[in-house]
């Protein structure tokens, strides 16, 4: 028989454990949910390969003396001993997973394939949720007129629902976690200390951006900067031979507030604007297919783009996306309650695939343009026949299993 005591004592623990788990239904839901999961498979090809050389020099012509001749080059379009190509991908973003448990690489030189061990070939950054699959292939013959490499994985993607009311009342924290500072810092295309990015950024908020919380000034930051952005050129995607995808639309030289530029350099802008004010901030580097995508859910290998979501963190939130150029084409249509389209809650944010938050892997260098891939070997390139592509396809796989959850504050868990 059991004492009164013990008795007491048993009941007593059920009405915490009840009164517990009637607390954990009824607390709110986090403030950044991930809702209507989609799993897709990825396919990424980077190819180089020769084309015919666009000199006057090459085909049929008539010499001096009147003769007709022909002309064929020779000179080969890549010549190294080998090449590693470096592939990015993000282990894990806000609205995306990936799942490499069923990758798949393959790598070829002039249709020769080569092994691809994904345990080496799978190369993850030191922290965060960089990573990227390198490519080691070798010359045979020292020369090399195609080069391709592919990758195969799968992702679970999501759509974001984020509680704005809940992310404004957040205040500025005395200090970033450690990891952050990555995101506060000067780098190409993006730079937080330039005084006419710092003054405007500041400007957008009556009062100065500390009299309100980071959510509101950052967003009024942005705002103010996509509105008075001009487009230069409305293309961020680069397209070659058969509509291609080739590189993005981004430079190195002169372009900012006043001579305006790409959709690509007003995202390092506001990108810019808001680590001027002291939070971390980043471009998340897409690809997606075009509107246009047939019955299957696949967008192709030559109706694809590159899309540029922003991204800003907030303590015990997590990374709140926006989209600049969105928000540009919607920023006279503001909400009663302060939200913006294109800001916090993006539309079609699932159909983004998130590869990079960098125009090169770290440790490789561009070759004839920014393309997010990179390569190293001191590869010597014949730019008169030299062609890239980049192939892309995303194919739906159904839903996830999980309808909704929380979606994670940190993004480099392991």
């Amino acid at each position: 028989m059991r004492s009164p005591f013990r008795r007491a004592l048993l009941v007593l623990l059920g009405s915490v454990t009840a009164f517990a788990a009637m607390a954990a239904l009824q607390s709110p839901p986090a403030a950044v949910m991930r809702v209507q999961p989609r799993i897709h498979e990825i396919r990424l090809e980077v190819e180089l390969f020769q084309q015919a050389p666009t000199g006057g020099n090459y085909g049929v012509f008539t010499d001096p003396t009147g003769q007709r001749r022909t002309y064929a080059k020779t000179e080969p379009t890549y010549r190294a001993n080998g090449v590693s190509l470096g592939v990015p991908v993000l282990v894990r973003t806000s609205w995306c997973d990936t799942d490499f448990t069923k990758i798949g690489l393959r790598g070829s030189v002039d249709g020769k394939e080569y092994p691809v061990d994904p345990a080496r070939a799978f190369q993850r950054a030191a922290s965060g949720p960089q990573a990227v699959i390198r490519f080691d292939l070798p010359f045979e013959r020292g020369v090399a007129e195609t080069i391709t490499t592919r990758v195969t994985y799968q992702v679970q993607r999501w759509e974001l629902r984020v509680d704005e009311a809940a992310a404004a009342k957040v205040t500025w924290p005395r200090e970033w976690d450690d990891g952050l500072d990555r995101f506060l810092r000067k780098e190409p295309g993006i730079d937080p200390t330039d005084a006419r990015i710092k003054s405007l950024a500041e400007e957008a908020t009556p009062g100065g951006p500390r009299s309100v919380g980071p959510y509101i000034a950052v967003r009024n930051a942005v705002a103010k900067f996509a509105k008075g952005w001009r487009v230069t050129n409305s293309g961020t995607s680069i397209y070659g031979q058969k509509g291609a995808l080739r590189g993005i639309n981004f430079t190195d030289g002169a372009w900012g507030l006043e001579a305006g530029g790409t959709p690509v350099e007003l995202a390092a802008a506001c990108t810019a604007a808001i680590r001027s004010l002291g939070v971390p901030a980043r471009i998340v580097y897409c690809l997606q297919g075009k509107s246009s995508r047939s019955k299957s859910g696949s967008s192709g290998t030559s109706g694809c783009q590159f899309r540029m979501i922003g991204e800003f963190f907030i303590p015990d939130i997590g990374w709140i996306p926006f989209d600049p150029l969105l928000m540009r084409q919607t920023s006279g249509q503001t909400a009663s309650s302060g939200s913006i389209k294109g800001f916090a809650n993006v539309p079609d944010l699932h159909e983004a695939l998130p590869l990079a938050h960098t125009l090169v892997p770290e440790g490789f260098v561009k070759a004839d343009r920014f393309a997010l891939w990179g390569w190293t070997g001191g590869v010597t390139v014949d730019e008169e026949t030299a062609v890239t592509r980049i192939g892309f396809e995303d194919s739906s796989r159904g839903n996830g299993k999980t309808p909704s959850m929380p979606a994670p504050v940190r993004d480099d868990a392991r």
